[in-house]
């Protein structure tokens, strides 16, 4: 029997099939979210693009969306889509639906740091027997950590990126006061993200009175060509993605190692070795020499999110999570 495989962020949904005993993905799809008014909108345009044989075949839907995943309603980050569990099981003529968080999934997708996919980014020792840490920014801040266990790798859903930003310099204050201005709860994902680096380009924009509102792919490619305002806004959102990497990295004592996901990141690691990023995961007070042994890579495998999703669908840890009709 099939497997329809589902990855649904704030902007991108993606779709592939699989097969129960096969990992490898067929039909592997990216559909822009704003191009359709539901999931099941999104669901229905991907079954059309198979072969007829394949859309009888699958009937098993993994489905791994950006947000908490606990409730029976489901409402994904960033994205106005919504849906009820059992009513996307019964509406999609499902025999099983599997829902779990996008960072669940890119953390499954990370079980084992030898396989191609990821580069080194800072070079460590990693304790096989303790967590890694999997974090990305994206529309969002996605985070989630993966404890290895004797029955299959238990991943661990959260949402790291709401949680309060924690100014450690100068700029940052001043950063950190300049949003307060807009939002009255101001997290770390208001700044390490696609949208969190428009945020700082405008902070800085404001203040050297140059054009204030540029697009996260513009700032990006811009701060890859030249130095200026693109660039510092840049080295600002990576200084501070190091250090709430180092927050989680000692939060949940993930000696294993840290994985950078998600859709901005592998764009700009040319610029990583010039930024802050190193010092900034390196220096925790006491706790400096610790992280200084913790290895970290960069993931480059688009599809990591629907492998996570097959992986999550054989994960033992998540079977009870399972709705069967």
């Amino acid at each position: 029997m099939g497997i329809i495989l589902a990855d649904v962020g704030g902007t991108n949904a993606r779709f592939a099939l699989s097969s129960q005993g096969d990992p490898s993905l067929r039909h592997v799809t990216y559909l822009r979210c704003a191009d359709f008014e539901s999931f099941q909108d999104a669901f229905e345009g991907f079954m059309a693009r198979l072969p007829v044989d394949e859309r009888n075949d699958n009937h098993k839907l993994s489905l791994a969306v950006a947000g908490p995943v606990n409730d029976r309603i489901v409402k994904v980050s960033n994205n106005p889509w919504q849906f009820g569990k059992e009513q996307l099981l019964d509406r999609l003529r499902l025999d099983g639906l599997l829902v779990i968080n996008d960072f669940t999934a890119q953390a499954l997708a990370q079980h084992d740091i030898n396989k191609e996919g990821r580069v080194r980014l800072l070079d460590g020792i990693a304790d096989a027997s303790a967590p890694l840490l999997v974090i990305g920014p994206g529309t969002g801040l996605g985070v989630s950590a993966l404890f290895p266990l004797g029955q299959g790798a238990l991943p661990i859903e959260g949402e790291g990126g709401n949680i309060r930003f924690a100014p450690q310099t100068d700029p940052e204050r001043d950063l950190c006061a300049y949003m307060e201005r807009q939002a009255d709860h101001v997290v770390v994902e208001h700044f390490v993200s696609g949208p969190g680096l428009e945020n700082i380009y405008s902070f800085l924009a404001d203040a050297a009175g140059a054009e204030s509102s540029l697009s996260a792919e513009i700032i990006a490619a811009s701060a890859l060509r030249e130095e200026g305002i693109c660039r510092d806004a840049v080295n600002m959102m990576i200084g501070i993605l190091g250090a709430v990497m180092a927050d989680h990295v000692l939060t949940m004592g993930c000696w294993g190692g840290a994985v950078i996901a998600g859709g901005i990141m592998p764009r700009l690691t040319p610029l990583i070795a010039s930024s802050p990023f190193e010092q900034r995961f390196r220096s925790a007070g006491e706790m400096t020499s610790v992280l200084a042994r913790v290895p970290v890579w960069m993931a480059t495998d688009p599809d990591a999110g629907l492998k996570g999703a097959r992986a999550a669908f054989a994960n033992p840890h998540l079977a009870h999570r399972m709705l069967l009709r």
